[in-house]
């Protein structure tokens, strides 16, 4: 299982990362600050599931939903938004574009593997 955790902010990537270590068995994490970087790691690794930022700097979370899904070799990775941007509006533009899970910050554990438990579904496994 490889992660892909993308936000600006390290203190929410070490949240995330936290709690994906206690979720999946021994993932593959890696971390980006921002768009153009997690660009870079979906192209060199095969990235199951991205946790993923909206508002960054360099280049977007939207930006980066619109790529990774204009690329076919990438249409089996989950995407989850994990972001302030909370409204209806905001959560229908994305998944129309093709998020499968959506965390609003700020966000508790219990809620993160909610959401981890309906994203990754049979991807997951349990630690004993």
């Amino acid at each position: 299982m490889t992660v892909l955790i993308v936000d600006d902010s390290s203190i929410v990537r070490r949240v995330l990362k936290g709690v994906v270590q206690r979720y999946f068995d021994e993932p593959l994490i890696l971390e980006a600050k921002d768009g153009s970087v997690a660009m870079q790691a979906v192209n060199a690794y095969e990235v199951d599931l991205m946790l993923l930022d909206w508002n960054m700097p360099v280049m977007d979370g939207e930006a980066v939903v619109k790529a990774v899904r204009a690329e076919k070799k990438h249409n089996r990775m989950k995407i989850v938004m994990a972001t302030t941007e909370g409204g209806k509006a905001s959560v229908l533009k994305m998944v129309k574009q093709g998020v499968n899970g959506y965390l609003v910050k700020p966000f508790q554990e219990d809620n993160i593997v909610k959401t981890l438990d309906k994203v990754a579904g049979r991807m997951r496994a349990k630690k004993s």
